[in-house]
């Protein structure tokens, strides 16, 4: 596994949701109901929702681009104007990576994140479609 796969993945298990991969064009369908980047290399949809740390329960759709994470960035405040924006820098859950950078784009209690780990060619993105915590 590449340290760009095996960063990804501890990640996803810092968040304790499973990460998997499939190639788009192969029947991955997006059930988080957030904006696509238009251009992937690889996507998938977990196959369960899984809880997050906050105590709610997210679907995630996880997807890989070529392009650089600045395009990605400026792509995803387009397509979500009313988002509110955190560095991954200062966010709790990913600023013990030193070698991410990144932002995270809220609507609610859904959220985009939209990554690069140092040294790595291509961006992550992860979309996460949430209900509140303990289903209220």
């Amino acid at each position: 596994m590449s340290s760009a796969r095996q960063t990804a993945a501890l990640v996803a298990s810092l968040l304790g949701l499973s990460l998997t991969s499939t190639a788009p064009g192969y029947g991955v369908t997006n059930y988080t109901g957030l904006p696509v980047f238009p251009s992937l290399s690889r996507a998938s949809m977990d196959d369960v929702s899984k809880t997050d740390k906050l105590g709610r329960w997210c679907s995630r759709f996880v997807a890989d681009t070529s392009y650089p994470l600045e395009k990605v960035e400026d792509w995803y405040r387009k397509a979500l104007r009313q988002a509110s924006e955190t560095n991954l820098a200062d966010d709790a859950v990913y600023k013990a990576y030193a070698n991410l950078s990144g932002i995270k784009l809220a609507v609610g209690i859904d959220y985009v994140t939209v990554f690069r780990i140092a040294n790595q060619p291509g961006t992550s993105i992860e979309l996460f479609k949430c209900s509140p915590p303990d289903g209220s």
